[in-house]
């Protein structure tokens, strides 16, 4: 009791106090209730864009600009299978699409889309040679250039790191992964849960074929779970009680239980020749008959990455450093977790100008030979 006298004064006080508490706690609770009950899905994906390709259900959007582009060099956006696209775009003021459209690139995206039954054969070879390749193709197409950009950001950035040591041609000017992993050789908590030993991704893949969203987002999130089962919730009653607007907590929220089915041959290949044998960093993956290796990657290359991030920690991305040829190759790492590199407060202050500032750096300019 003198230790509660102390921080809150008398018995009285103290009971005011507590009251006061419950009384947010409910008023909190009840806007919740209503937010998620209530308020229609929040609107994402808003930079305005068209479709210039289409392969089975991917898409290639090129994102519309108002102003005149400040670079010759388009950007090519690579990202997850297993994820949505518009984690890239979440919300305006906190989309990496719209800024690099407000800062004068012309930006393009693929978007995989939802994978279904027919899907399930598909691998990593098909989607470097399918649809990456070709994608790169209609970007140099569409902007008339023989060079591009990539930004491959996490499974998107590993794919992005197999085409580019693969594709002399067309020219990969810069590439930038985002919390990409390509060391394997420890990633955490998922290297123990998928050891070889214990995880047999054989049967598993064998009995699926079509691996459920619901199986991939359960293993993701139980690697954090009280983070992601119970803080998402925290941080939602946090920003209400400090007055904090939360459209960008539903937006995000969106997301994490916006997941797509994985392609089985895909994710037996990410489990099997990445975590369990760590194929890619020792130069031993091959996909469609073609060896990767890594030292074939001579573009000015700039790797992201964040301390707090507990899906693919800082060395897994940092390793291509060591193994890619590029004379020009830089490594920034930021307090954030493996989404605050995308979007988010510190995205938006931090990661974004970075990446823009580096690849401007790096790309022709309109107006200029």
């Amino acid at each position: 009791m003198e230790r509660i006298k102390l921080v809150y004064g008398s018995p009285d006080e103290v009971g005011v106090e507590l009251q006061k508490n419950w009384d947010r706690m409910v008023d909190s609770t009840k806007q919740w209730i209503e937010i998620l009950n209530f308020e229609p899905s929040p609107q994402t994906g808003m930079t305005p864009k068209s479709v210039v390709w289409r392969k089975n259900k991917s898409k290639l959007y090129r994102y519309v600009s108002h102003r005149e582009y400040k670079y010759r060099t388009p950007v090519l956006i690579i990202y997850a299978l297993i994820n949505k696209a518009y984690v890239l775009d979440l919300a305006p003021g906190m989309s990496l699409v719209e800024h690099l459209v407000n800062e004068g690139y012309d930006v393009y995206l693929l978007d995989w889309g939802d994978f279904a039954w027919e899907d399930r054969n598909l691998g990593f070879g098909d989607f470097v040679f399918d649809y990456i390749r070709r994608a790169v193709l209609k970007v140099c197409q569409y902007s008339r250039t023989d060079e591009l950009s990539i930004i491959g950001y996490c499974m998107g950035g590993t794919m992005s790191t197999m085409y580019a040591a693969l594709f002399p041609q067309p020219t990969i000017r810069n590439l930038i992964l985002l919390a990409a992993p390509i060391n394997f050789a420890y990633a955490g908590m998922s290297t123990i849960w998928l050891d070889a030993e214990g995880y047999d991704v054989d049967r598993v893949t064998d009995t699926f074929q079509l691996i459920p969203k619901d199986f991939v987002d359960a293993g993701v999130k139980w690697l954090r779970p009280v983070n992601n089962f119970i803080g998402t919730y925290t941080r939602l009653w946090k920003s209400i009680d400090e007055g904090v607007p939360v459209d960008a907590w539903k937006a995000l929220n969106k997301w994490v239980n916006d997941n797509v089915h994985f392609p089985g041959d895909a994710y037996r290949q990410w489990v099997k020749d990445l975590y369990q044998d760590n194929k890619l960093i020792n130069d031993q993956l091959v996909i469609k008959g073609n060896l990767i290796k890594l030292g074939n990657i001579e573009s000015s290359l700039l790797v992201m990455a964040g301390t707090s991030d507990h899906l693919v920690l800082p060395h897994q991305t940092r390793a291509v450093l060591d193994r890619s040829s590029s004379h020009d190759k830089q490594y920034r790492q930021f307090d954030v977790g493996h989404g605050g590199l995308v979007f988010g407060t510190r995205a938006k202050k931090q990661a974004y100008p970075e990446l823009s500032r580096w690849m401007a750096e790096r790309s022709n300019r309109v107006g200029r030979d």
